[in-house]
């Protein structure tokens, strides 16, 4: 639902390490009450609540199984919408397009309309996205200019135009440039740019914009005192960010302790969590009251609400501070909905804790789980594309222009220090997880440039894989 933890899920031959930061996307999400899933063949699977048709199969029948949203293929990335029994879900495909299904009571489905639909549509006028993320009631895109677009319910500003006018097409967020990461939490949206700040507009009861108030944005603010920001999430009135030195960053409601600050006193600014250092930013999960995160050391750390177990600590007690979770080891991916959390592990297997009432854990049980217990109906998940973890120190050495290319044609400027790059290779990825180029680097030392010649594929986003020297860097590649 607003758990963006940037993981993409491609199948690729080379080794990846447990967290692959390489896109925009997702293999898994929760929602209200309702959870999708990008299986291996890059299909959706939905389970949980359907009053609304948010499961895709052309009924509003709720599962607690697995069934196959209708029509979608070459899907990358989903996100669920929703609040209580009213649910969208969104599909981002390779090709940029966008598509949605379910609740569209204010227009969050994008397609012109204000009527629920059962199967998938395309959202009108979405082209060069590559990320999405759905609240409560609306939805937002990032496109390849770094620009955000977001259509749905706007009573509180949430589409982020500057008026509280429901759009039921979507609309540019004026005056917001140079933006990498969008998460929507139930009634804001968040958005993390180039720069490392972060900036938020929507409902701000509970101080979740973190600009030091508690009045609603209409427009874009910047978050207070926050910068160095690499991941962010969005909950239900509250926000999550992750820095560049791996400590967690919330503001927002803090009542059942989801700020994790050890206090129940909400924060109008950002706070730290408590104890938390080492995280892996890609890991970032905050459900409607709840948190999750993944640290280097393969742990896995939940705070906020535990009614219905979701913290997977075998205990029901809510936590103002991070607690270990039990069976959350070798994860490769979570999401956090209204009191459940999904999970799946680097095996491809698929975990989930928490309120199970409409069958959200597709477990196939409507039973409550204190503990993560593993779903063995759903489908493979989709494993990151073999590109290892984003090595900065070794990054700064390779640069791409022009990127975004609108001819395919792209110029790789190499600096090869003392010989770094001799015997490497250059590989390139489509979103599918395919080599889309590939190229021996033949260097000595000095700079070089070279070129990666792409002008026969579709227009898409591809990752660039430089491999020397024990070390891989990537870049990712927009062709438009």
């Amino acid at each position: 639902m607003k758990t963006k933890f940037n993981i993409l899920i491609l199948a690729a031959s080379l080794t990846c390490m447990s967290w692959c930061a390489v896109a925009d996307a997702q293999t898994i999400e929760a929602g209200g009450w309702h959870s999708l899933v990008v299986c291996s063949d890059s299909t959706v699977k939905a389970f949980g609540e359907n009053a609304t048709g948010e499961l895709g199969d052309g009924t509003t029948t709720d599962s607690n199984v697995p069934v196959t949203a209708i029509g979608l293929s070459s899907i990358v990335s989903v996100s669920c919408g929703g609040d209580q029994l009213e649910a969208h879900s969104l599909a981002l495909k390779s090709d940029g397009t966008v598509w949605s299904w379910g609740s569209n009571i204010y227009g969050g489905l994008g397609n012109g309309t204000t009527t629920n639909t059962m199967v998938p549509g395309q959202v009108l006028v979405m082209t060069g996205a590559i990320a999405i993320s759905a609240g409560g009631w609306h939805s937002a895109a990032l496109k390849s200019d770094s620009t955000v677009w977001s259509w749905g319910w706007n009573t509180d500003g949430q589409i982020g135009d500057g008026t509280t006018t429901d759009r039921v097409v979507p609309v540019i967020v004026p005056g917001l440039t140079g933006v990498k990461a969008i998460s929507a939490g139930t009634y804001h949206t968040l958005a993390l740019k180039s720069d490392g700040t972060v900036w938020a507009w929507g409902d701000n009861v509970s101080g979740q914009i973190g600009d030091g108030s508690t009045t609603d944005r209409t427009s874009p603010v910047q978050v207070s005192g926050l910068t160095n920001v690499v991941s962010i999430s969005g909950g239900r009135f509250f926000s999550l960010a992750v820095k560049s030195d791996g400590t967690v960053w919330a503001w927002g409601e803090n009542l059942y302790g989801q700020l994790g600050d050890g206090s129940t006193t909400d924060r109008h600014t950002p706070v730290q969590v408590s104890g938390l250092t080492g995280i892996i930013p890609e890991s970032i999960s905050a459900g409607a009251f709840h948190c999750m995160v993944a640290k280097t050391d393969s742990t896995l750390w939940s705070w906020g609400r535990n009614t219905y177990g979701n913290l997977s600590d075998g205990t029901t007690v809510n936590r103002s501070t991070p607690v270990l979770v039990s069976g959350g080891t070798t994860a490769a991916g979570t999401s956090g909905g209204t009191n459940f959390t999904l999970l799946y592990k680097s095996d491809g297997t698929f975990w989930g804790c928490g309120r199970n009432l409409s069958g959200q854990l597709g477990d196939g049980t409507f039973l409550q789980r204190n503990t993560l217990v593993q779903s063995t109906g759903v489908c493979s998940i989709m494993q990151p594309v073999g590109i290892p973890t984003f090595d900065p120190s070794y990054s700064n050495s390779i640069t791409a222009y022009p990127n975004p290319s609108s001819t395919g044609i792209f110029t790789i400027e190499l600096q090869n220090e003392n010989g770094q790059l001799a015997g490497g290779t250059i590989e390139v990825y489509n979103m599918l997880g395919e080599i889309a180029y590939q190229s021996a680097i033949d260097l000595q030392t000095g700079n070089a440039n070279m070129t990666v010649d792409l002008s026969n594929q579709p227009n898409g986003i591809y990752f660039l894989a430089v491999t020397a020297g024990g070390h891989t860097s990537y870049q990712k590649l927009v062709k438009h």
